[in-house]
């Protein structure tokens, strides 16, 4: 806990990106922890109208450009912030504007991951802020090896109302149900799951009930008919063993709480991890490929398994072993597994972590 309670939050992002999923969180979590939150955004822009619908306030920018400097110092005389979080668009210049004024920058692309990271081009934009949130431990390793900034991890925090425990029927109760979760997308690895799959199926034992995979997600850069053919060329039967559903689902909880493994199955991203998340909280254990920092997702025993580094016959029979285990787990094993996952992915959780990481953050800034 701090004495800082007023936050403002500058979101240049023009899509629901992870990046906006984080930005938002934080408003949200610090909302919780009784702060007042104040949440700029691009106008128009789904992080403004959900930062309004959460009951977030803010004056939102046309841009962020330098033309607007005069409009953001005016609104930090009025708003008088303890701390501004940035999230790496224009608006992380910009903010230079305001000196005197805390300012925590938020890194967390897929890029920081997987590129090498430039000392002095990191330190020279970076040299206004006091310190780096990341939503993941091995940015903090990576970060802290070339910043001068002190460097703290909070994972983003889901809101456990609307994802939690329910008890549902399953998809096919009384089939082994798995399901993936996310936009119809080369990145997301669906084609090369449908291997795996394929191949549990070939050697699942005849005398247990057959699985069952449900893909959930609206198309991106891959077509309905386009994963249907990956389906097709893999022998899988839409309606049999496989179906697709592109519908937006009010009830997404219940859904996540009727599976009974949760994949996700990424070639790549995966930084900030939502969709992994949702699952725990929901009671769904996970199988994962191990890409960005998924395998940090795996905090208790029972939250799942990575197949990073497996070969597809290696991956089916993983998960043959991990989708008959969850099938037959009870109620209280799935309802605990929700619970352990809320003190570490929850709203509330992050809100206690970003005062934490603020605390710290300052004491190693006064420090010096």
């Amino acid at each position: 806990m701090t004495d800082s309670r007023i936050a403002w939050i500058l979101c240049s992002n023009r899509w629901n990106s992870a990046i906006t999923e984080y930005a938002l969180s934080t408003a949200r979590a610090l909302k919780l922890r009784g702060w007042t939150v104040f949440y700029s955004a691009l106008a128009d822009s789904p992080g403004e109208s959900r930062a309004r619908a959460y009951g977030v306030p803010g004056d939102s920018f046309t841009h962020f450009g330098l033309s607007e400097g005069w409009k953001l110092r005016r609104l930090s005389q009025r708003i008088k912030p303890d701390v501004i979080y940035l999230f790496g668009g224009p608006e992380s210049f910009l903010s230079r504007l305001l000196p005197g004024i805390a300012k925590i920058r938020f890194r967390g692309h897929d890029k920081d991951v997987t590129e090498p990271l430039s000392v002095w081009k990191n330190r020279i934009n970076m040299s206004h802020c006091v310190g780096i949130l990341v939503p993941a431990k091995i940015l903090q390793d990576r970060f802290a090896a070339v910043l001068d900034q002190p460097v703290e991890t909070v994972y983003l925090g889901i809101d456990d109302k609307k994802f939690s425990f329910h008890v549902v029927s399953l998809l096919n109760a009384n089939r082994p149900t798995l399901r993936i979760l996310g936009r119809l997308d080369p990145i997301k690895g669906h084609q090369k799951f449908f291997e795996v799959y394929q191949e549990l199926l070939k050697n699942w034992p005849k005398d247990r009930p057959k699985p069952f995979l449900e893909i959930i997600g609206q198309p991106a850069n891959i077509s309905e008919s386009q994963l249907r053919d990956f389906a097709r060329e893999q022998n899988l039967q839409e309606g049999q063993d496989w179906q697709l559903c592109t519908e937006r689902m009010p009830d997404l909880g219940k859904r996540l709480s009727g599976t009974h493994v949760g994949v996700i199955s990424s070639l790549g991203s995966e930084v900030i991890c939502r969709v992994a998340e949702e699952f725990l909280l929901c009671g769904a254990p996970l199988f994962l490929s191990g890409v960005g920092s998924l395998e940090e997702c795996l905090r208790e025993k029972n939250f799942g398994h990575s197949f990073r580094g497996l070969d597809v016959k290696q991956t089916a029979l993983l998960l043959e072993q991990a989708l008959w285990q969850a099938f037959q787990e009870k109620e209280g094993t799935r309802r605990d597994r929700a619970q352990a996952a809320r003190s570490f992915f929850s709203l509330e959780s992050m809100g206690h972590s970003l005062e934490q990481a603020l605390y710290l953050i300052k004491k190693a800034d006064r420090s010096d």
